[in-house]
């Protein structure tokens, strides 16, 4: 049974699927890498997400939370623990008082900078490997499947 061939699979390659998660895999480690060798050795995937999505601009809970694609509950739990580990504040908001503005402290600029930076390598590794006309249309395909700025945690 375990020898039998289903319709449509090649015993040479891989299912698409497990190419992708397997590439997933492979990027996650290299990030993570890239932070611990920075000198943070506390965090966590999901701060990843919250990071990126305030590296540009602080943020209210709220936009925070529809911006990563989940509730308020799941981005407030993710917002406290970042906040007791330092990677982020809250600030008041400068013209409503009832909100509070996230931003990213020191340390989660460092884990921004230290991800960036690896995934630049990555992607120039890559570039040297297979050339950048094979990494562009990588990128097409990744973008024809809805991934990009806006990809989303899986909490």
């Amino acid at each position: 049974m375990a020898n039998r061939k289903l319709k449509g699979t090649t015993s040479q390659a891989p299912d698409f699927a497990i190419l992708v998660v397997g590439a997933t895999r492979l990027v996650t480690d290299r990030l993570n890498a890239a932070v611990a060798a920075a000198g943070i050795e506390d965090m966590r995937a999901p701060f990843g997400f919250v990071i990126r999505a305030l590296a540009e601009a602080p943020l209210e809970l709220t936009a925070l939370a529809e911006r990563l694609g989940v509730t308020k509950q799941a981005a407030i739990k993710v917002v406290d623990e970042m906040e007791a580990r330092g990677f982020l504040t809250r600030e008041p908001h400068p013209t409503d008082r009832r909100a509070k503005r996230l931003t990213l402290t020191a340390r989660g600029l460092a884990v921004r900078e230290a991800a960036l930076a690896e995934s630049h390598r990555m992607e120039a590794e890559l570039r040297a490997a297979v050339g950048g006309a094979d990494v562009d249309a990588f990128r097409r395909v990744l973008a024809a499947f809805g991934v990009g700025a806006r990809a989303r945690p899986v909490w």
